[in-house]
């Protein structure tokens, strides 16, 4: 690793977040309700819908996100994610 890569890694601000009570780290402030999603759950049924809601965040601080919307986090964001049942 080279001096540049050394002190650009220095730079770059990740987040630690909870999840369904698991703790996850990601590189970037702004999280998507898909990008959530797949974080909780990597393996997906086709046409499932999840609700997904959040507290301690930036903006908004709680809420709730559908498909499309996002959320800027901060440190120790927690969200939870739950399959509906629902296609």
């Amino acid at each position: 690793m080279t001096e540049h890569d050394q002190i650009e890694n220095q730079d770059k601000k990740t987040y630690r977040i909870a999840i369904n009570g698991t703790e996850v780290e990601v590189d970037h402030d702004v999280l998507s309700y898909e990008e959530i999603v797949s974080l909780a759950f990597p393996v997906q049924p086709p046409n499932t819908i999840y609700s997904v809601s959040f507290e301690k965040a930036c903006k908004p601080k709680e809420g709730d996100l559908v498909a499309g919307q996002s959320v800027e986090i901060g440190q120790n964001t927690e969200i939870d994610v739950d399959d509906t049942g629902r296609s």
